[in-house]
This record gives structure tokens, sequence and C-alpha cells, in this order.
């Protein structure tokens, strides 16, 4: 296996190289796991399990996309880079005279209800996002450039646009594109979070709210030899130390993705293997910039200069992550040249708490109970408690920490957040006045005006550039003070293929099979 491959001792002499990093470099890429297709068998995924709904219009937590790509199947999808590629749609075109996005869709697609997955139903779809009495999050990343869905026949759906806008289509690889059975909503209302009805590998079994989540293969998925299991089950476990506990029983066949520091402790694990990839995943400390204390801006100017990046890298990451300079870490939109706007230096960041009136002023520290939070948050206060505050720390459940960061209840935390395929994916929703998950409460016109301009443009080497200069003045502005951009490192039972890791760090549970059953 991949993670024995390399002896203790081999590990140790590789020069210039930690035992980790020597570890992983034989079990390093995005690549698929190797060998060919086995159907059946019952896979496990240990994980801490935050779902709240799995209805797609009104998703928000991280853990419940992994469900929704084996029970959905989104109108584009994405390759191991990032790439658009079909899935519902086998191929689409901007028809620049009209305004109009035309996608023509796959035949012969059905829900797991039986009822038909067409033109008329991804209408349905998109106009539920787009009625502002639903109420869904997702509505900002389609309106105001989406005006109207039509049906052009059974297999073709024409969106109207007001403008060009170029980050349309890889929106709808993702939450906005996850198709769900509009009679199946009908049918369970408000309770259909309860009941997910979609087209996808898998459909669902039963649901039971922090305990575990089960899926079945769905015998007239349209893609007739893409299921390979018979069921996948997601299993919650808070804590990564009983994840990887069951890991090693054999409890489990795959994990959340860990710290360096756990990964480590796997490498001699029986049956376990360990796979890697370079991500554009950020950590950072977000601050809310529209109550006190940190809508002074040389107070959050100050945690961003006691922020120790450097010691993150090296003591939580033993190397395997980059130093963050802003929110875009991967794909054609990173600029490899961004250097930190405010750098270490706890001195000055000590003078900035003095300078803001601030010294010994009690601040909430607040963070989530799950250990790879608390590793960051408890070495990043070596430094925070050095520059004048009065700091208060304390922990919430990690099951309700991404709720009570996107409800904007917490003041001052350590946060992380994935890449989209198109970078206006996340900044729109972070950074834009008008963004569903823009938890610090940051407006600034500039950018505003900036993210509209570039969506528009679909040279993306000019919409960089536009998103160089957002990226300036939100550093500048500090709302987050950026960490690192980590790894992914991922622990598997070795008996798991299809094994795929992408830039946004979800598995794409639909994807894998397993050589022999537990």
């Amino acid at each position: 296996m991949c993670a024995k491959e390399l002896s203790r001792r081999r590990v140790l002499e590789i020069g210039g190289m930690s035992a980790l990093g020597a570890l992983l470099a034989s079990c390093t890429g995005g690549g698929t796991q190797g060998g060919s297709p086995v159907r059946g068998g019952d896979l496990v995924y240990a994980t801490n399990m935050d779902i709240e709904t799995l209805d797609p219009a009104f998703s928000q937590n991280f853990s419940e996309r992994f469900a929704y790509y084996a029970m959905f199947n989104t109108l584009v999808a994405y390759d191991k880079d990032f790439n658009i590629v079909p899935e519902l749609a086998r191929k689409w075109q901007l028809d620049k005279k009209n305004g109009r996005m035309v996608f023509h869709l796959q035949p012969n697609v059905k829900f797991h209800d039986g009822t038909r997955c067409d033109a008329a139903a991804v209408k349905w779809n998109l106009d539920r996002l787009l009625d502002k009495s639903t109420n869904s999050p997702l509505l900002g990343l389609l309106s105001p450039p989406v005006t109207a869905v039509k049906v052009v026949d059974d297999l073709t759906v024409g969106i109207d646009l007001d403008r060009p806008w170029r980050p349309l289509l890889a929106s709808l690889g993702e939450r906005p594109g996850f198709i769900v059975s509009p009679t199946a909503v009908d049918k369970y209302g408000e309770d259909f979070g309860r009941n997910p009805v979609g087209s996808g590998p898998y459909q669902f079994v039963r649901f039971t709210p922090g305990s575990e989540l089960a899926m079945k293969r769905f015998d007239g998925y349209w893609q007739k030899d893409e299921a390979h299991l018979d069921t996948i089950t997601m299993r919650h476990a808070a804590d990564q130390q009983v994840q990887m506990s069951m890991l090693r029983a054999g409890e489990a066949h795959i994990m959340d993705a860990l710290s360096p520091q756990l990964a480590v402790t796997l490498e001699n694990a029986e049956g376990v293997a360990l796979k890697t990839r370079e991500t554009g995943d950020w950590y950072a400390c977000q601050m809310d910039v529209d109550k006190p204390p940190f809508d002074d801006i040389r107070l959050r100017q100050a945690i961003a200069l006691a922020t120790n990046r450097e010691g993150a890298r090296k003591v939580l990451f033993r190397n395997e992550a980059r130093v963050a300079t802003s929110p875009i870490g991967i794909g054609w939109a990173y600029d490899s040249a961004d250097e930190l706007t405010y750098p270490f230096d706890v001195e000055a960041a000590k003078s900035k708490v003095a300078q803001a009136g601030a010294t010994g002023l009690s601040v909430d520290y607040i963070n989530s109970s799950e250990s790879n939070y608390q590793e960051m948050a408890q070495l990043l206060y070596g430094a925070f408690s050095k520059i004048g505050l009065d700091i208060k720390v304390g922990t919430v459940p990690g099951a309700d920490y991404y709720t009570k960061v996107v409800e904007d209840e917490l003041n001052w935390s350590v946060t992380k957040w994935t890449p989209r395929a198109d970078p206006d994916g996340l900044l729109r929703i972070l950074f834009h006045s008008s963004g569903s998950q823009n938890s610090t409460g940051y407006r600034n016109r500039d950018v505003d005006r900036l993210l509209d301009e570039a969506a528009g443009v679909f040279d993306t080497a000019e919409a960089a550039k536009i998103y160089t200069e957002v990226n300036e003045i939100i550093e500048r502005d500090a709302p987050y003070a950026w960490v690192v951009w980590p790894n992914t490192i991922v622990a598997h039972r070795e008996d798991v293929g299809g094994l795929t890791l992408y830039p946004d760090s979800i598995y794409r549970l639909r994807d894998l099979w397993l050589t022999a059953n537990l």
C-alpha cells in the first residue's frame, strides 16, 4: 500500500524532507486510485457530519455536498482540475445575440421516484431558486443576471441573461446546479430536506441527524455502469481520533481529511493508505467588521500582523501547506506573486492595539471543538496573547460551528473555506455586500463593483487582473487574516478504489468502489 511503501527508517533517512513529506512523496496527486471498478459492497465514511438539510436549495454546510454529489446530478460537472465537463447537460452554448445560455440535456434520465428529469424539471429547479419567496441562500449566485428560464423543447432549456455572466456555468456544477424532483418537493413540502429525491447514482434510504445518512444504489441510473457500491453510509464521528480508530479497525473505509500530525500516526496502520494533493482550501481568522471591537480596522490589522503563518505551516502542517496571502490559492485567478499586506510582526500588532486605545480590552476568541481548529487556534494564540488584548478563549461544538459562523454569532474565530471552480463563486458569497455567507459584515462598494465587472469578462487573463485588484482591497481592509493553504491529506482503507481528490476537497463518493467487503 502507498502508506507502507516506505519504512519508518527509510523515511527518516531521506534528507531535506520531513518524515511526513517523504511518506507522502509516493502517495501524492489528484489522480484516480488505480484498479478496475468492482460492483457491490457497503462503503462507510466516518465524518463529522454537520448536515442540516438534504435540500440543496437551502444548503450552507460543507459536508452536505458530499451527500449531494452522490444523490443528485448537477447540470454540469467538474473534472479533477476544475475544468467544466458534461453531466445532465451533454452540451451547451452561449447565444450572444439573444443573451441566452442554451443547455442540451441527456435523454432518458429519471429521478428516483420514476418521474422524468427533463427541460421542464430543470426550469422548475432554477425558477425555485430565483423565486424570492423560496428564500434560498443561492439566489445571489443566479440573480440578477438570470432574467428567465425557458423550455425550448423536452431536452433543451434556455437561461436568459441581462448581461454576459461568466460564473454562471461554473455555479451550475455545485449547489445551484443540483437538480431535484419537482414532484417530490410538491409531495413533501418543507420536509423534502429529510426526504430527498434526485437523479444521481445513489438514492436516499434514511437520515438520522447527528448519527448517519444511508444511501443505496439506484438501479435505474441513466449512466448504467457508474454506480459500483450497494450502499454508502455517512456515519457521524466528530473526533478525528475516533475516525482513525474506525479506519484502523475496518469499521470505516474513508474518513475526513486529516492534519499532518494525525496522518503520520497512520503510516504503519495495517490496511490503511494515504493520499494527498495541493488545493486552494484556506484557513483564516475572520473578524466581524460591523460590530465592536473589530469595526476598528486597526484591531483587524493587529490580528493580521500577529498571525503566525510560518509557524502554522511548519508546526501544524509540517510543510504540507503554503502561506496564504489571499482567498484565491489555486486556479486561473491565483496570483503567485501576491505578497502579504500585513506580514508577521508582533510589535507592530501591539502598536496597532495601543493606537486603537484597546490595550487590556476583553475580546472573545471562540473556535470549533474539532481538533484541527483547536490546534490552529492554540498555535495562533501564542502570538495573539502578546499584543495587549485580554483574550477570552472558548469553544463551540464542531457540529454547530459552521452554522454559528455563517449566522454571524462569532466575533473572532478560525475558519476554513474551500475554493470554487470560478473564483466568483467564493468571493461573491463572502465579500460582496449581497453575499449569502458574508458572515463578517464586510461592505466595500469598490469590491462590489469590481466583482460585478469581473463576472462579465470571459477572457480569464483579463478577469484575473481584476481579481488581483479585488484581493488587494480585501487584504487591506482585513476582514480575514489568512493563514495557510493546506494540502488535503486523506486516509482510507486499501480496498477503496476510484478515489480522486478534487481542488474543493469534497470526495465524490459516487465514484468509489471496494475491492473487498468489510
